[in-house]
């Protein structure tokens, strides 16, 4: 009982306080947590990749989980599965993002079966950069379709890998599932229309400049198809 009573009188004391006493107590660690968000826009004093220790670490990945510094050629095997994600360099005294396919990435598909890879996932021929649109941005990649006799077409191909192709005859634009779905939602619970979610994601692309991220040409297709499954999902909740 003498144990209980303690956290009752706290638990009630909590539910008491409003929202200016929350604030209050944030402005007793305020300076604490400015130091630590500082902390964690500086380098450590040891470069050296934490995978293989071998090679100077220059990237980090914010969209990754903990703390890690990597080598260049340790990134790119370390996103192997995560081809969405945006990785920083440390340049000149600060961070500036970097894009993986620049760093030497390659968007293969090849076989959907993860036990066997694909006879020509060596062979650069054929690769294709194309523009792909997922929920946290627009990326740019280098893609390398199957070749081999009787593999998919390639807008099947990427729907295979959950990417809606831009057109059936040599796609160089392709959206995640995931996108599209997403702004499903955002459309029935926000009421966003499709040219303020696309440029809700040229923005979260490049903050800075929205208008350099190049799929401009692309806007009219991505409007229709997220019409399409706006209307889609009305007639169906209707």
């Amino acid at each position: 009982m003498v144990c209980v009573f303690p956290s009752m009188v706290m638990a009630f004391t909590d539910y008491l306080k409003g929202q200016n006493d929350y604030l209050r107590q944030f402005l007793g660690y305020e300076n604490t947590y400015l130091n630590h968000l500082l902390n964690l826009e500086i380098p450590p004093t040891n470069l050296s990749c934490d995978s293989c220790s071998s090679f100077e670490a220059r990237f980090r990945c914010l969209d990754c989980y903990g703390r890690r510094w990597l080598c260049q050629g340790c990134l790119i095997d370390c996103h192997i599965h995560h081809p969405f994600h945006r990785p920083q360099q440390w340049k000149d005294g600060s961070f500036e993002n970097v894009s993986l396919c620049d760093l030497g990435y390659v968007f293969k598909l090849g076989h959907l079966s993860s036990s066997r890879s694909c006879p020509e996932d060596d062979d650069m021929f054929g690769d294709r950069r194309m523009t792909v649109i997922h929920v946290n941005g627009i990326f740019e990649h280098c893609v390398r379709f199957c070749k081999c006799l009787g593999a998919n077409s390639e807008h099947l191909q990427l729907f295979n890998h959950r990417l809606f192709s831009s057109s059936f005859d040599r796609p160089e634009t392709a959206f995640t599932l995931d996108v599209l779905e997403y702004y499903g939602i955002d459309s029935m619970e926000c009421k966003t229309s499709a040219q303020s979610f696309f440029q809700k994601l040229r923005r979260v692309t490049n903050n800075a400049f929205p208008d350099d991220v190049p799929v401009r040409y692309n806007c009219h297709l991505f409007y229709s198809i997220l019409l399409l499954i706006f209307n889609n999902r009305t007639d169906t909740t209707s």
